[in-house]
């Protein structure tokens, strides 16, 4: 069965999407079996790999029960479910029914044998869409950039995580924290990953994603990084996080904020 990873973060712009994409086309070159799924009504991801972010079917009708989850091959052994903007206002449409919060955790079902790594790119937000992918989930991925509010913000992740553990999802055990944009030069930087090891211990990955315009160009021309500058400090760093999740056989357990 798949092992099932959510990248949330409740802040925008600290590298989610790009994270997930980066994670899962390094898996991939891995030799893993990978699916990614766009819970996010913005569809960057979608858009990273040149999916139209309206199509007739997407995760939208899926999480309405309309048809199965629809999957389109990114390349060989990795896969990809595309998000609508319709999902901006699927939670006030569900949000009278029963079992909203695992929506999508029943769509995955049917197909987690089919793959090694489910990942799932969530809104920044705290709400149904992303609840529904933390009751699909074994672990998580925080993504945080290296600023000022990226510990104060954690308390409120760990807080929803830990509701959804103990209430909903009680496979959610596992957690790792990854920090991304990171500017070794900076001193701001410095002191927020020491701050996060130090809280957090083994839950920061050891690798941290650098800076790079590879990153953000391979977006532009809709491939992965891999595909667009397998030599860039970004593949290498992604490259290496995926080394961390293979090897990784026991995850750190979701703790309460530090």
């Amino acid at each position: 069965m798949a092992h099932i990873i959510s990248l949330i973060n409740h802040k925008g712009g600290v590298g989610k999407t790009t994270s997930t994409a980066g994670i899962g086309a390094g898996l991939n070159l891995l030799k893993k079996r990978v699916l990614l799924i766009d819970v996010d009504p913005q569809a960057n991801l979608t858009r990273h790999f040149g999916l139209p972010k309206n199509s007739d079917k997407s995760i939208y009708g899926a999480l309405k029960g309309e048809y199965p989850l629809p999957v389109h091959e990114i390349k060989k052994g990795l896969d990809m479910v595309p998000s609508h903007t319709c999902l901006v206002g699927w939670e006030k449409e569900v949000s009278d029914e029963p079992g909203r919060e695992s929506f999508l955790k029943a769509a995955i079902e049917p197909l987690a044998s089919k793959y090694d790594y489910i990942l799932i790119d969530c809104p920044p937000s705290l709400g149904y869409l992303p609840i529904n992918a933390l009751s699909a989930s074994q672990s998580i991925i925080i993504v945080v950039e290296p600023s000022a509010f990226a510990i104060d913000g954690m308390g409120n992740i760990f807080n929803a995580v830990n509701k959804v553990q103990s209430r909903i999802n009680k496979d959610l055990t596992g957690c790792k924290i990854l920090i991304t944009n990171f500017f070794s030069k900076k001193v701001l930087h410095q002191d927020v990953e020491s701050t996060l090891r130090e809280n957090y211990k083994n839950q920061v990955f050891k690798t941290v994603v650098r800076t790079n315009v590879a990153l953000e160009e391979a977006v532009m021309t809709g491939v992965d990084v891999f595909t667009y500058d397998s030599s860039s400090n970004g593949a290498i760093d992604y490259k290496n996080v995926c080394s961390e999740i293979i090897k990784e056989k026991q995850w750190e357990k979701v703790l309460k904020a530090v």
